[in-house]
């Protein structure tokens, strides 16, 4: 990670997001930037008073993060076009973004976020929860395809050494009793095991400790239990390079855990 961008609306969760770009920034000693896109339907007089205002709060915002050599970025235009277009211009790789949809009435469908998701060619973190202390503790919904995989080194290169990811696998089977009930998730566990012994192994050989899970049952009532027992503090969820989020992982789900985020989310090809 060598160059960070949060996308700033100037409303107090976009703050929360603020703090933890400059947190992941001074982890990792990678560039921050800000930026705050301004609609370009208003009067000019309108848009010069408002940069300079946007200017002043960011500065601001910035010295309080202990971030105060951070670029700032002010931009007019359609939002979601412009922050996209913005992280090709500045090789930006990894994008911060805000909560800033619970008080829109369409929630998330048709927001900056999804938008951006929808575009963005790099991992977009939906940061939710105040604090600036750094992760310990991650849950990834796994299972065989190559985006959750890429979730799962994601998240093990952001976290610190001294981390734990949890990596859960929900085996969605009818229940049916008996020797091939028991086989079957035998295999399955066997199968799992295997993945995360792969996927570990491309790993750097220092990161955090990946411990991991298989559970039989319906997968959003499984990952609701997890996420009870193990009170994650970053959700890693991989998605497909359609730019449709229906199409993820976890279907619908990944809409609904970006819609009601119980931690901060990170959404990766």
């Amino acid at each position: 990670m060598q160059h960070i961008m949060v996308a700033h609306d100037l409303s107090d969760k976009a703050k929360i997001a603020l703090q933890r770009g400059a947190q992941l920034a001074q982890q990792h000693a990678a560039r921050l930037s800000v930026i705050y896109v301004l609609e370009d339907h208003l009067p000019m007089a309108v848009i010069e008073k408002q940069m300079l205002a946007a200017d002043a709060l960011l500065t601001q915002q910035l010295k309080d993060c202990g971030a105060k050599d951070a670029q700032i970025l002010i931009k007019v235009g359609r939002p979601a076009q412009t922050i996209v277009a913005a992280q090709k211009a500045h090789s930006v790789d990894f994008l911060v973004m805000g909560d800033h949809h619970q008080d829109s009435p369409e929630y998330f469908s048709g927001t900056t976020l999804e938008r951006v998701l929808q575009r963005s060619l790099v991992p977009v973190l939906l940061a939710v929860e105040p604090g600036a202390a750094s992760y310990q503790h991650a849950l990834v919904p796994l299972d065989f395809s190559l985006c959750a995989c890429h979730a799962l080194h994601h998240v093990f290169k952001l976290l610190p050494p001294s981390a734990t990811i949890y990596a859960l696998h929900v085996l969605e089977m009818a229940e049916v009793h008996g020797a091939d009930s028991d086989s079957e998730l035998s295999w399955q566990t066997s199968l799992f095991d295997q993945l995360v012994m792969d996927e570990r192994a491309k790993l750097p050989a220092i990161g955090p400790q990946i411990e991991h899970e298989l559970r039989q049952g319906e997968l959003h009532n499984c990952l609701a239990q997890v996420i009870a027992e193990q009170k994650p503090q970053i959700l890693a969820i991989g998605k497909h390079g359609r730019g449709v989020l229906a199409d993820a992982l976890l279907g619908s789900l990944a809409q609904y855990f970006l819609e009601h985020p119980p931690c901060d989310v990170l959404v990766v090809k």
